[in-house]
């Protein structure tokens, strides 16, 4: 239930980063902009914490209901989908960061920064949506 828990919160808080831009527009508040410059700020250590949240979670063990049907007790079935976008979103937001330091012409860092921003939303809402699905419905067995 922990591993849930952690990683349900860990999709909201992941998404609600990966949509900030969203999120500005809607509450033009000066406290909401601000806590979201401010959080720009840590996007590397955020982005490696979530991601290390996202992959810890995608290989541990299934440790909720026992069952007789063959592959539901396999670690990576229990959140795959919830998992994979954590992992995702964290990359989304740490990528500008990753491709400093990776060895690969400017053209393909440029359709990856522009693939990023085309799917960012997609991405983030995805991740939200999942979270609370996964916190909700962890108990049952989606085969």
């Amino acid at each position: 239930m922990a591993g849930v828990i952690v990683l349900s919160l860990s999709g909201v808080v992941v998404s609600l980063i990966v949509l900030s831009s969203i999120i500005k527009k809607l509450f033009q508040v000066n406290l909401v902009i601000r806590l979201f410059n401010t959080l720009e700020k840590y996007d590397l250590i955020i982005a490696i914490g979530f991601l290390v949240i996202g992959i810890w979670n995608l290989f541990s063990p299934n440790f909720g209901v026992k069952t007789d049907i063959l592959g539901a007790d396999l670690p990576i079935l229990g959140a795959l989908i919830p998992s994979s976008l954590v992992i995702l979103s964290s990359l989304g937001i740490g990528m500008n960061y990753f491709l400093q330091y990776v060895n690969i012409s400017s053209e393909i860092k440029d359709k990856l920064i522009k693939i990023k921003n085309n799917y960012n939303d997609i991405v983030g809402v995805s991740t939200l949506i999942f979270s609370f699905l996964h916190l909700f419905t962890y108990q049952v067995i989606f085969l």
